[in-house]
């Protein structure tokens, strides 16, 4: 429990980082420096302990690539999508990510869920709805009207759950060293020349505060594989949730921002539906897993 709420809290400072620079530097700039110190963080400890070689070989480049496209893309909307909306805001709307995952799963995967799991996802996305309507400014009650920085941390948790379902056909065929070094190094080359393009000048403190983005988002890695070998997935999922709480103390303590009452409501939607998916998934496999047992003993 204490290494995946350790993983979320780092998660949280990375997606908060474009709020925390004042929004004087572009998400796009941001997300680049991310990925590429973490491309030389993940290099440099694949060379001391021996593992280059082995983590540079890969047979599926393409994607590895892709998963660049979509963990940049996810990057940039969420860091942009904070600096547009209350932090508690961005990240309510960001936490329907696990919803677009299983949704993506059952139709690229052809994965298969119950009713149940629809309800539970249906909780997610009208939870997001309830946060995206209250950002809307002057829209008045029962307003269907959504902020375009809504749409974009829509776009955002959309893209990340992507990531998410390619991630997963990843990890089972390649190692974690491969998969580490291979999106840093797509998502900051495919980055580099449209970041250039609008570069803003910053100062050597702030560059380095920002060079420190691509360990971190390693070292929140690190602790959600170290939280995951130690205990079941559906135990720790919805401790990936106090992201939301993570997000609201920064945004208090950081801007003052205090959550309005719909973004509690939202959140509350959002955080049910997704500890249910997690529940009901697990329950899944350890039938599937008892039919497994049960058909080798026959």
């Amino acid at each position: 429990m204490l290494w995946a709420l350790a993983g979320t809290f780092l998660f949280s400072l990375v997606f908060a980082s474009g709020k925390l620079t004042g929004g004087a530097i572009p998400a796009l700039q941001i997300i680049f420096i991310r990925y590429l110190s973490g491309f030389a963080a993940i290099s440099a400890a694949a060379l001391v302990r021996g593992r280059i070689r082995g983590a540079i070989d890969s047979r599926r480049r393409p994607l590895h690539l892709l998963r660049g496209i979509c963990g940049a893309g996810g990057g940039i909307c969420a860091i942009h999508a904070a600096t547009r909306l209350p932090l508690a805001d961005a990240t309510a709307i960001g936490l329907t990510a696990g919803m677009l995952a299983m949704i993506l799963a059952v139709a690229i995967l052809r994965e298969r869920v119950s009713g149940l799991h629809w309800v539970a996802a249906l909780a997610c996305a009208s939870g997001a709805l309830i946060v995206a309507q209250g950002g809307s400014r002057g829209s008045g009650v029962g307003a269907v009207a959504i902020t375009p920085a809504a749409w974009i941390a829509l776009l955002g948790a959309l893209l990340i759950a992507s990531e998410t379902v390619l991630l997963k056909v990843l990890s089972s065929r390649e190692s974690a060293w491969t998969v580490l070094l291979h999106v840093n190094f797509f998502a900051a080359l495919l980055l580099v020349g449209p970041a250039l393009s609008i570069w803003q000048p910053m100062g050597w403190a702030q560059l380095g505060a920002l060079g420190l983005l691509g360990p971190l988002a390693l070292s929140g890695q690190y602790c959600n594989i170290r939280g995951y070998r130690l205990a079941d997935a559906a135990f720790l999922a919805p401790y990936g949730y106090s992201w939301i709480l993570f997000a609201a103390v920064i945004g208090w303590i950081a801007f003052g921002e205090l959550p309005a009452a719909t973004t509690l409501w939202g959140a509350v939607l959002i955080v049910a539906g997704g500890v249910a998916l997690a529940r009901l998934s697990d329950r899944r496999r350890r039938r599937g897993s008892r039919s497994v047992d049960l058909r080798h003993r026959v």
